[in-house]
């Protein structure tokens, strides 16, 4: 009997360090049962960014988490431009429908000191502008921001002015639909 309950628990850690390899392994290979994600990076000698998407299809109207990971590696903080809650701001659009990013008229600072700073974003789906001038529809009573229609665009990002320049990835294929 004593015999049997020692294997048995044997067998049950064995399962157990099976179960958490397993998970790790997942982990650090970037693997889920949802990885529909991308990855891209632009490096200069002076930076790496990276922009990572969790998916690159979704729902016309809808938002799209984001993450854009900035590595300074000046070795100095260097002073950046762009206000918060707008720079690494991410919007959609195609040669049919540019629909740029709006940026507010003021202007803020920071300083980036080195390492790595991430910022937590979205990549917003919708039209940026209403009233029907260049393209963009009309803005309705209530005014709202109508979902762009079904179809292929790219990620437009707002990026921050800095000396030396803050390299930006290229953009990301985001397929919209209904």
């Amino acid at each position: 009997m004593k015999v049997l309950r020692e294997r048995t628990l044997i067998q049950g850690a064995l399962s157990a360090v099976a179960v958490v390899s397993l998970v790790f392994g997942l982990l650090v290979s970037g693997t889920s049962a949802a990885s529909t994600g991308k990855t891209v990076s632009a490096t200069s000698k002076d930076w790496k960014v990276t922009i990572w998407v969790a998916r690159t299809s979704t729902k016309a109207g809808t938002t799209i988490p984001a993450t854009v990971a900035v590595d300074n590696q000046t070795g100095h903080q260097v002073e950046v431009t762009g206000c918060p809650g707008v720079v690494y701001g991410m919007v959609v659009g195609n040669a049919k429908i540019p629909n740029y990013p709006v940026i507010p008229a003021e202007l803020c600072s920071t300083k980036l000191t080195p390492g790595i700073h991430v910022y937590h974003t979205k990549v917003l789906t919708d039209y940026q502008t209403c009233g029907g001038g260049n393209g963009a529809p009309k803005c309705g009573n209530p005014p709202r921001l109508s979902a762009l229609p079904v179809g292929t665009y790219r990620t437009e990002i707002v990026a921050p002015g800095s000396r030396p320049a803050i390299p930006m990835p290229k953009p990301l294929t985001i397929i919209l639909t209904r």
